[in-house]
């Protein structure tokens, strides 16, 4: 009975833990993706960033575009500065004349008014060079960009968060080639999450069950 209990137990948290935890379903964030910066940073000169506001990492922003947007820079000691952003012609594209006060080393993170904002995009030592952050979003949704379009960073060795399908309010666009270095969806990626925890709630109620029979079975 004992290796039956277990048994069930172990199938349980398999299924829970084989169930897509990077495909975020929904949710109002956004990836903010720098363009080619540039090659030197100095304190004390203002420098113009470009960068994109990627609703789920894949696409403009679907409603409130015209919200307010900008990028934030925070020393190692908590000190922060505000560069507000300016639209493109290209929608979801913006740019922000950034200047650093003082030597050191920055992290850049993103501003939004209604989005769930990006707070790693790239790392400034100042003087030195930009490094871009890896990306977390191991797989984007599909999205026909034009000529412009963003410069997306690498993915991070451990990225675990997927764009949500079908949720473009637009005409959908035809499907791009995924990136070799994204993660691939499985079979069975698409099963939703509440019949993965009712399966294993059943599970673990069928557990129980099988438990208290034994012991009255024993008890007698």
């Amino acid at each position: 009975m004992k290796r039956i209990l277990v048994m069930l137990l172990t199938v349980t948290a398999a299924g829970l833990l084989a169930a897509p935890p990077a495909v975020a379903r929904a949710g109002g964030w956004a990836e903010t993706v720098l363009d080619a910066p540039p090659e030197r940073i100095e304190a004390g000169v203002t420098y113009t960033f470009g960068y994109w506001v990627l609703q789920h990492g894949s696409y403009p922003m679907q409603s409130g575009s015209d919200q307010p947007t900008g990028l934030r820079a925070t020393d190692e000691n908590g000190e922060e500065a505000l560069f507000p952003g300016t639209k493109s012609a290209t929608d979801g594209h913006y740019s922000a004349e950034v200047v650093f006060p003082h030597d050191g080393t920055w992290t850049i993170g993103s501003t939004l008014a209604q989005l769930m904002p990006d707070e790693d995009v790239a790392t400034v030592t100042v003087p030195g060079e930009v490094e871009i952050s890896p990306s977390d979003v191991a797989q984007r949704a599909p999205y026909e960009w034009g000529a412009v379009r963003p410069s997306f960073p690498p993915t991070a060795d451990d990225a675990s968060i997927g764009a949500p399908m079908g949720y473009l309010t637009t005409t959908p666009q035809p499907e791009v080639a995924p990136r070799s270095n994204a993660v691939t969806d499985e079979p069975g990626s698409d099963l939703p999450l509440w019949v993965v925890f009712l399966a294993g709630a059943a599970t673990l109620g069928l557990a129980g069950w099988l438990m208290l029979r034994h012991r009255r079975t024993n008890s007698r």
